[in-house]
């Protein structure tokens, strides 16, 4: 016998009761609308506060972040920097981010450039080693860099042996002529030459999620991000590939808002439609869990 009773509190908390009774066995489960913590994989607050189109300007505040977070029970996020926009400095980054500790890791962006070598690579990570911040963000897009270029994978060897998390953009379009070559299919000779890494890829390929949970098998060290992704295309058949990583890949994946483009919110709504008939553990795996335990 199935009981299903909804019960609202406030205007912020929803109480799912599902009481599944089988022979010698009753199992309650209570879930409140904010009750499972989220570990937000990727935030941008900036200097200024602008962001990268004008409709977002005074959006990426970090005091209005930590605000949302604490509201929708977002216990740790993410901060990571953005090279040419919002006044981005790397040592004013970190100056800005460390005095919200609890709230956020920083996260520096690596410019890598047309000019780099593996000794200047080298440089630019133990400099943000050094710093403070937690890992670094390669942004095949803003960087304009190829992924076949060696030092990519010359890169992410050093940031391993130096602890830091890597964060490596997997939305690959762009009209550009790095763009044409960067794909799934260049990422995967990356990861073959990098299988003793930890990477996390951001917003795990999006349109090609499916394919990315099939490559994420292949390479354990893999931790695929559901930012941007999980807001973005919503009411697509994207949301089938999502519930599909919630319902089989919960030990593999972590969510994210991609702050300022989608609110705490917005995050906390989409975690909760596809997590809801899931098992609290499972929940818990991709809400905070995954991402914790990986960076430990």
């Amino acid at each position: 016998m199935i009981a299903l009773f909804f019960i609202k509190f406030f205007k912020e908390k929803i109480l799912y009761l599902k009481c599944l009774v089988k022979p010698n066995t009753c199992t309650i489960k209570l879930y409140y609308m904010n009750s499972i913590p989220i570990f937000d994989s990727l935030t941008h607050p900036t200097i200024d506060s602008h962001w990268i189109l004008p409709k977002y300007h005074n959006s990426a505040n970090i005091e209005n972040l930590v605000c949302q977070m604490k509201q929708y029970n977002i216990i740790k996020s993410f901060a990571v920097g953005m090279y040419g926009i919002g006044s981005y400095e790397q040592n004013s980054y970190y100056k800005l981010i460390k005095p919200y500790s609890d709230y956020f890791y920083s996260i520096a962006f690596l410019l890598i450039e047309p000019s780099d070598t593996e000794k200047t690579i080298k440089e630019k990570l133990k400099r943000v080693k050094e710093t403070g911040f937690k890992g670094v963000k390669l942004h095949p897009r803003f960087s304009d860099f190829s992924i076949s270029n060696p030092l990519i994978v010359y890169t992410i060897k050093i940031a391993n042996e130096l602890e830091l998390t890597i964060l490596f953009c997997t939305y690959f379009y762009h009209p550009s002529r790095n763009a044409c070559s960067n794909s799934i299919e260049s990422l995967l000779n990356v990861l073959l030459n990098t299988q003793d890494c930890k990477i996390i890829l951001l917003h795990a390929g999006t349109v090609r999620l499916m394919e990315m949970i099939e490559i994420a098998r292949s390479f354990k060290n893999i931790l695929l991000d559901l930012s941007f992704t999980l807001c973005k295309y919503e009411g697509s058949s994207i949301d089938l590939d999502i519930q599909f990583a919630f319902n089989t890949f919960d030990q593999r994946v972590c969510i994210g808002s991609d702050f300022p483009e989608f609110s705490m919110q917005k995050l906390r709504e989409r975690f909760n439609n596809f997590a809801k008939n899931l098992s609290e553990e499972k929940a818990r795996n991709i809400g905070y869990k995954n991402l914790e335990s990986y960076i430990q």
